[in-house]
């Protein structure tokens, strides 16, 4: 199954959009009642009966929406984002259109089954953009669930021989409208399947064939969305329901001893968790709970909708699609880091290799290095935060007066924890090879590092009151290039000078699949480059046995850090999904201070300290105690 998920994924995912920065700033839902947060509060499903019974439920603490009390699913995941998914006609202006009883693109007669005022998702689509002058925010969020409601009109209105036909044609129409949205400008948008796995086989076959109608299409239209199996989520609810609190999975009956959580009054046959209100006593108006908990351990709010808490594993799961590439992107970034420390204790030991004289021109050299490294994200996402150590030696010539030449290995290890649960563990061993070259006042240090990454990752996802844990393993490269240089005025004890330098870095991860939950992913290979400058002064103070040093610079990315990730269902065969990596910042300051100490011997210690600030969503900073002894 994983192999044929893969071969799909890569198939479609070499049509990925351009790279931009990852930001979510508003909630958009267009669909059927599966996200509906109370359209019907302020208009009218067209039957006035039913419309009363909702203006009741709504005065009497109700929310009029399809999962009775408790937050929707479409509520939970804008709220993970700090978004609120309000009905877009509520009073004061809302983002979620959609509208209970709808189909993609035909309109609700009355004997149809379904609420006449339901308006066509395609249709909700297209409203929003008219009055967006025809352009959709690229940082909003969009959820798209419909299809539920195309199949049982399927069923109940026509026939078998027509059946086939109406569903790939208002998939296709969903299809067309979701790509209407994607050419406007949207980047984030989530796709559901239907669950196809429950029901006769009528059913079954019916939202299989709208499933694969609607998730080809798009792919085939090129449209980058993401593929959300709800199927598996429903399977897994049915499957181990005590996980998640649930005692209850039955669909509701009609009246008392119902399994939902919400009982219906007389005269309702459907949809009575739009109608329900937080109370327990049953009246003929309006539908109750049939305990107070029943929201969070009742599987269903009626005869199909889905209660609280279902609703919070969707919405969970959702944003749990939306924010694994960014998560796993850390990858990537955090080598990017990590090597500043590896060529800055390089540079600090050719500074003291060709300062202190060697009887056979030999400097063997040894430093340890401790920093702390916190990679924030934006809201909503996720960031990481962890300790990178570090033991760097190395052994150096002098080949002429004027250039040392020399090799260094290191062996680095860091151990992150997401903000959201879980950690990485990243190894790097590296080989440098590594030049030092002065002319009276100017010096020039080149080093070139290969690295090779090892990663062993354990990514915990939230999923209502479970924590599904996500693990695999992988490997990758860091290949760099540093070239620093300057000029020293010496004045005394005293030597300063400016200073200048480049370094070019190219990160490669290497693609992996997870298991362990219906939450797993797999992940394709990524690549991270990087080039960053710096500019700034330095000064040292001869003071005998010690000599004191600072430098301060001022570093600018020059490399376009806009990549995606590209991630891939590991439940069902889905088009994979590709979404912008986190995004730093390409300005800051980085400042180092410390002293060499020089003992009889030839031995020389070295003690700094180094913190840079103003990138925008990095904390670091460390220190390094070295040797060097001159052989």
């Amino acid at each position: 199954m994983k192999r044929r998920v893969l071969t799909l994924a890569m198939m479609l995912g070499a049509a990925a959009p351009p790279a931009a920065a990852q930001s979510v700033t508003q909630f958009f839902g267009f669909g059927d009642s599966t996200i509906d947060t109370g359209w019907y509060r302020n208009a009218s499903s067209g039957q006035p009966g039913f419309d009363a019974r909702i203006a009741a439920a709504v005065a009497q603490g109700g929310r009029g929406t399809p999962g009775g009390p408790g937050l929707m699913n479409s509520e939970v995941l804008a709220g993970h984002f700090g978004l609120t998914a309000l009905p877009a006609n509520e009073p004061g202006g809302g983002t979620n259109f959609a509208t209970s009883g709808a189909r993609a693109s035909e309109v609700n007669f009355v004997g149809s089954g379904l609420f006449p005022g339901a308006v066509p998702t395609v249709t909700q689509i297209n409203t929003y953009l008219a009055g967006t002058g025809g352009i959709a925010n690229s940082n909003g969020l969009y959820l798209v669930s419909s299809g539920g409601n195309d199949v049982a009109f399927a069923l109940d209105s026509l026939p078998a021989a027509q059946r086939n036909a109406y569903i790939v044609g208002a998939a296709n129409d969903l299809v067309g409208g979701i790509a209407t949205l994607r050419n406007a400008g949207a980047r984030y948008i989530i796709v559901p399947n239907l669950n196809e796995s429950f029901g006769n086989a009528n059913v079954q076959g019916l939202r299989a064939l709208y499933n694969d109608t609607l998730w080809g299409g798009l792919a085939g239209a090129g449209v980058n969305f993401i593929p959300a199996d709800s199927n598996t989520i429903r399977a897994q609810l049915g499957n181990n329901p005590g996980a998640f609190g649930l005692t209850q999975t039955a669909n509701g009956t009609l009246g008392p001893g119902t399994a939902s959580a919400c009982q219906s009054p007389p005269g309702v046959n459907g949809a009575w968790g739009l109608i329900c209100t937080p109370s327990t006593t049953p009246n003929a108006t309006t539908a109750t709970l049939v305990s107070a908990d029943a929201p969070q351990t009742r599987l269903f709010s009626d005869e199909q909708h889905f209660a609280a808490a279902a609703q919070r594993v969707y919405g969970d799961y959702y944003r749990s699609l939306v924010i694994a590439p960014s998560q796993i992107s850390l990858l990537a970034e955090n080598p990017i880091k990590i090597r500043e420390h590896v060529v800055g204790a390089i540079e600090n030991q050719i500074a003291v290799s060709q300062r202190q004289p060697a009887p056979h021109g030999f400097h063997a050299w040894l430093t340890g290095d401790v920093s702390s490294l916190k990679i924030e994200n934006d809201f909503g996402f996720t960031g990481e935060s962890g300790t990178p150590v570090n033991l760097i030696g190395g052994f150096d010539v002098r080949v002429l007066n004027q250039l040392l030449v020399g090799v260094a290995f290191s062996a680095g290890t860091k151990k992150p924890s997401f903000d959201t649960g879980g950690t990485f563990r990243q190894d790097e061993f590296s080989a440098s090879l590594y030049a030092g070259f002065t002319s009276g006042p100017f010096w020039l240090d080149l080093i070139a590092t290969y690295g090779k990454l090892q990663y062993d990752i354990n990514r915990l996802v939230p999923i209502g009151i479970t924590i599904q844990s996500n693990t695999g393993s992988t490997d990758g490269t860091n290949w760099s290039f540093a070239a620093n240089g300057g000029t020293n005025f010496v004045h005394g004890p005293w030597a300063h000078g400016p200073v200048a330098g480049i370094t070019l870095q190219r990160v490669e991860v290497d693609g992996f699949v997870e298991t362990g939950s219906f939450t797993s992913l797999a992940f394709a290979q990524q690549t991270r480059e990087s080039a960053v400058t710096a500019l700034g002064y330095r000064v040292s103070l001869d003071a005998g046995m010690f000599r004191p040093f600072a430098k301060v610079v001022w570093n600018h990315e020059l490399a376009d850090t806009d990549r995606l990730v590209t991630a891939s269902l590991t439940t069902t065969v889905a088009p994979s999904y590709s979404l912008p990596a986190i995004d730093l910042g390409k300005d800051w300051a980085t400042g180092t201070v410390g002293t060499t100490i020089t003992w009889p011997a030839g031995i020389t210690g070295i003690v700094s300290f180094t913190g840079q600030v103003g990138q925008g969503g990095v904390v670091t900073y460390g220190g390094q105690v070295g040797i060097n002894v001159a052989l």
